[in-house]
């Protein structure tokens, strides 16, 4: 603990400046919760310092430096990229021994792509035990918090890989664990629930993320003639060859503005064929503002991610008010069909065929745009969200 107040030592795989949903969400707690003071331990990435302190917030970026995917695939690259994984692994303990922490929140497993491999060699007992011994972080005796941002719902997406053992890992290893998905939520609750002797000491919670509805707000729509189809998610996606056919074959009385998370290789692969008359590229927006404003210049938000769950630009999106065409899953909380978005099949007739219904009929786009602005408000409404976290942090403390 600090002169100030409790230390919450918060492990992201990166933060500002590569752009996507998880390091928001965690921006949006270190920020948000003023009696807590965060220290983020993040990769270094190109071009930031080493450590920044901002307000109560500090920083502390270990290397290897993270580089992002090459144009070209390097010669001898898996093997150089394990090795900086494990450097990183080992510098990242380093600054876990040398600070001081109330709390630990783990966002992602630190070296989960080792768990990926021993899934991929079937049960791999010895990969499966180094992964989990690997992931296991020096947490000085302070209670750990993991937040699942997809780990729970893998079996049910698009993925064949089994990790079930390194859930049960998870459930032993973690004193709370967090859900921000109904679905992996539920998964996670019925393997606690199969063994409940084994799995007596986590505490499993659904705390969806927290969106700022002030900052992502209602505003009228874009005045314009055509509609506007907006796209966030992150560039690496299977889902842009649905992006690349839309732009390349649009509904008539459409054109689109392009937001999301681009590395240098995804630039070079797709802004030849997404560029055009009818399109906007504006990737890698950092601030808060220009996301805002992005979703203010759209209509309707398209997402094409096949797995269940869904990714913080479509509640931003919902927040502002905006319609949502996502792709179909066994979970797609809180879009539901008809009501407060549209679902399609992941194929380009029936996402063309939805836009098209939209663009013929502005009142449905006003009306379903309104309805998920209704349905995020109270549920990922930020202060209600962080009351809760922070209800947990407090519990790790031994403070009511």
């Amino acid at each position: 603990m600090t002169s100030e107040g409790p230390t919450v030592a918060h492990v992201t795989p990166w933060y500002l400046p590569h752009i996507g949903g998880l390091e928001r969400h965690v921006e949006a707690i270190a920020s948000g919760l003023p009696a807590f003071y965060p220290l983020i331990l993040t990769p270094r990435m190109p071009g930031t310092l080493p450590s920044e302190t901002s307000g109560r917030i500090r920083i502390q970026r270990f290397g290897p430096v993270k580089v992002p995917p090459e144009t070209a695939r390097r010669p001898f690259a898996a093997p150089r990229d394990w090795t900086a994984r494990f450097a990183r692994l080992e510098n990242l303990c380093g600054a876990l021994r040398s600070n001081r922490f109330n709390v630990i929140h783990i966002h992602r497993p630190p070296i989960i792509e080792l768990a990926y491999l021993a899934a991929k060699h079937g049960a791999n007992v010895p990969l499966q035990r180094l992964s989990r011994r690997l992931n296991r972080l020096p947490h000085a005796g302070v209670a750990q918090v993991f937040t699942d941002h997809g780990l729970f719902i893998l079996p049910s997406s698009t993925s064949p890989l089994n990790l079930g053992w390194f859930m049960e890992w998870v459930l032993e290893e973690y004193d709370h664990v967090i859900c921000v998905d109904p679905s992996g939520y539920a998964r996670a609750a019925a393997i606690r629930d199969s063994d409940p002797a084994r799995f007596s000491m986590v505490e499993i919670h659904h705390i969806p993320q927290p969106i700022d509805t002030s900052a992502f707000l209602p505003v009228p729509m874009p005045d314009a003639k055509d509609l506007v189809v907006g796209y966030s998610g992150r560039w690496e996606r299977d889902g842009m060859f649905l992006l690349e056919g839309l732009v390349n074959s649009p509904p008539p009385g459409i054109r689109f503005i392009i937001s999301g998370g681009a590395t240098p290789r995804d630039l070079e692969r797709y802004v030849p064929s997404l560029r055009g008359a009818a399109v906007d590229l504006r990737p890698n927006l950092l601030d808060s503002e220009s996301l805002a404003r992005f979703y203010r210049d759209i209509d309707v938000l398209v997402d094409f991610y096949r797995g269940d769950g869904c990714g913080r630009s479509v509640l931003e999106a919902m927040a502002s008010a905006r319609a949502v065409v996502r792709i179909r899953s066994r979970d797609t909380h809180p879009i539901v069909d008809r009501e407060t978005g549209i679902l399609t099949d992941p194929n380009p007739t029936s996402i063309r065929s939805a836009l098209a219904e939209l663009a013929a009929n502005r009142r449905q786009v006003e009306e379903l745009g309104r309805r998920a602005r209704e349905t995020v408000e109270p549920e990922y409404g930020i202060a209600h969200v962080l009351k809760r976290i922070e209800a947990i942090y407090r519990s790790c403390i031994g403070e009511p």
